[in-house]
């Protein structure tokens, strides 16, 4: 196969080539059905208007293209913000993240996005940054989200880029872009460093530690004591029906292609699984592995190292000992006290020059003295384990299922596509079916929140429950499970939300307000625990006043497991506390239960017991999130400057 940076001009080649088919058979049929001069004038017109503008100039003769801002006089469109909102979905779905969102908010930051890549894309184009078509090539050919049994497939780019709402073309573009943005952000946030002095610091209060006494106010202990009326829970109920409301179900048939099904399927012949293991035969075969020991003197700047290394050789040659030279001389001390063995290893295991010798040594052979950077080493080969090159006859069951896996894979793949074109065309899931020899399955009624089968994954629940399903009566687009399960869905039938009589949910009403009372009542008492300590109360005899007991953690780290992460993080949010004082303060946890917080003794790490190795790490982390905000700032400048206008 030839490498990836031959073949730019093919790809491009086959991205064009899906890109434009459209327009090439409307010429066609425009060629084919029709001699008249107005058709011949029209076809002329047409090639005209391609040659001096592009292809993309007939929708821009014909309409004008909306706008919704303009960056420093370069359009966003409409189109581009449609395609990215609803590109952001689809990221959201695979990201497993429940669609009831803020459309309007989506909306504002999917603008916001294509603004501020408007604006960096045009500081790239001022400093001529650019990613070279044949880099471009290489990424895309070298992706293993692309490729089938690690080769590139056409039909496997095509689906993947596909399902997130580009064309090939449009794929290009948008990578490369992203690719020079890249450049720009490493441009800038690259430069950024550091002084060790603010790095040392730094370390020392992040390792710092606080000695933390809490008190904890359990709402559940508080709910007995809440006290409500009818009137209450009425008021509770009316204020909010919509927590009482049923859930909104469909019932949605499917099909589904799975590639353990196909698996069975696939045939192939004697011939063809044999070429495929003369393709794949090395990982079946076992290399061949050497095992060596080494004496190693460390180099010097002076010939020291090489005098002693040479006048160890000429010791061995001269009937030493090796195994006991190596535990007396050897500086490498991982193997010294073990007469310097290495054990097995096959190659790449060493580096290039210890090889070069190491494999073509007879065994019990002893080497010359080798340079590496390392130092210097006298090598001995101390046995062989032989390589095996396994017959196809030796391993056929294993080579079979790999054919059998590699070829399912390009079945699926055509099988995806073939299936797409079908519930495209089709009103329902009975002709996709019958077409592809697949069973239409029924999830029966399931709402938003389903767990189970495919009802548990958000991109058929969105599919489900969206317009073009549920109101046009059509079909879903593929849907990948996985990347070996595909699915096509269709709403057979929708239930809408109702909502519940009070009597049916009295006593959800009940304990909701219950706990919402007790909530407020518990972060109540924390302020008021709070006032008491900063006014001088005794800490047990806060604790006393509303039976309570503190609990006491001492030596706390920021990244300490040993006290819950909410707690911690309020009391290292805390001012350090004057000498043999303490910092009161309170949080609300997630469960609702309030907490006061008391902080004393507060140690930072010494600054003289911080190794270099310790300040370096340290040194490169915060250099990054340095070179963060540096570019935000950056990119908030250039935003400054811009003339911006929106018209959404």
């Amino acid at each position: 196969m030839a490498h990836p940076l031959d073949a730019p001009f093919l790809l491009t080649e086959f991205c064009t080539t899906i890109s434009h088919k459209g327009e090439r058979m409307f010429i066609q049929r425009l060629r084919d059905g029709s001699d008249g001069i107005l058709a011949k004038i029209l076809v002329g017109l047409i090639v005209v208007v391609f040659a001096l503008f592009g292809l993309g100039s007939i929708t821009t003769f014909l309409a004008p293209v909306p706008k919704v801002a303009v960056v420093n006089g370069d359009e966003v469109t409409q189109q581009e913000m449609e395609i990215s909102v609803e590109r952001n979905r689809r990221i959201m779905l695979a990201q497993n993240v429940k669609l009831d969102v803020d459309e309007d908010k989506l909306r504002e930051d999917v603008l916001q996005s294509l603004i501020s890549r408007k604006l960096l894309t045009q500081v790239t184009d001022k400093l001529d940054l650019s990613y070279s078509e044949g880099q471009l090539d290489y990424e895309i050919l070298s992706n293993e989200v692309f490729q089938i049994a690690g080769e590139f497939s056409k039909e496997q780019f095509q689906l993947v880029i596909g399902s997130a709402g580009f064309s090939p073309l449009t794929y290009r573009v948008e990578m490369q872009r992203d690719m020079v943005l890249g450049q720009l952000g490493i441009a800038i946030g690259g430069t950024a460093f550091v002084t060790d002095a603010i790095v040392t610091r730094a370390s020392s209060l992040s390792e710092q530690t606080r000695d933390v006494a809490y008190l904890r106010v359990d709402v559940d202990a508080l709910i007995p004591t809440i006290e409500l009326s009818d009137e209450d829970l009425q008021n509770a109920y009316q204020g909010a029906l919509s927590d009482y409301a049923t859930e909104e179900t469909v019932d949605i048939g499917y099909v589904e292609l799975k590639l353990a099904d196909l698996t069975e399927e696939v045939t192939f012949s004697e011939d063809e699984l044999a070429i495929f293991f003369e393709d794949t035969k090395d990982q079946y075969a076992t290399e061949e592995r050497r095992r060596f020991a080494h004496i190693l003197i460390e180099a010097t700047e002076d010939e020291a190292a090489l005098t002693q290394v040479t006048e160890l050789h000429s010791q061995i040659l001269a009937g030493g000992d090796f195994s006991q030279l190596a535990r007396d001389n050897s500086d490498d001390p991982g193997t010294a006290a073990n007469d310097g063995d290495l054990g097995f290893s096959a190659r790449g295991g060493f580096v290039e020059e210890f090889e070069a010798v190491g494999f073509e040594l007879s065994l019990n052979q002893i080497s010359e003295p080798v340079k590496t950077e390392f130092g210097y080493h006298i090598i001995k080969l101390l046995d062989v384990e032989p390589g095996i090159s396994q017959t196809l006859d030796n391993v056929r069951a294993d080579v079979e299922s790999e054919f059998r896996q590699s070829l399912a894979k390009e079945l699926l793949v055509i099988r995806s596509a073939k299936l797409g074109e079908l519930a495209f065309e089709s009103t329902d899931l009975t002709v996709p079916a019958e077409d592809l020899n697949l069973n239409v399955k029924s999830t029966g009624m399931v709402g938003r929140s389903a767990t189970d089968g495919i009802a548990g994954n958000p991109a058929v629940m969105s599919a489900a429950f969206s317009t073009d399903l549920l109101l046009d009566g059509n079909n879903s687009d593929v849907i990948e499970i996985n990347s070996d399960y595909h699915v096509v869905v269709h709403t057979n039938a929708h239930q809408t939300s109702e909502i519940r009589t009070f009597e049916e949910v009295a006593d959800e009403v009940r304990e909701k307000l219950a706990r919402e009372r007790a909530t407020v009542l518990a972060q109540q008492q924390a302020a008021e625990m709070v006032a008491m300590l900063e006014t001088g109360s005794v800490t047990r005899y806060v604790a006393d006043q509303y039976g309570l007991q503190w609990e006491v953690v001492a030596g706390v780290k920021r990244s300490s497991p040993n006290l819950q992460a909410s707690i911690r993080a309020e009391a290292f949010a805390l001012a350090k506390p004057a000498e043999n004082a303490k910092s009161i303060g309170s949080t609300t946890l997630a469960d609702g239960d309030a907490v006061v917080i008391s902080v004393t003794n507060v140690e930072n790490k010494p600054e003289e017991t911080i190794s270099a190795a310790d300040i370096a790490m340290f040194g490169r982390g915060l250099a990054t999130q340095r070179g963060y905000v540096d570019y935000e700032e950056f990119r908030r400048t250039v935003a400054n400057e811009a003339e911006i206008e929106r018209f959404q």
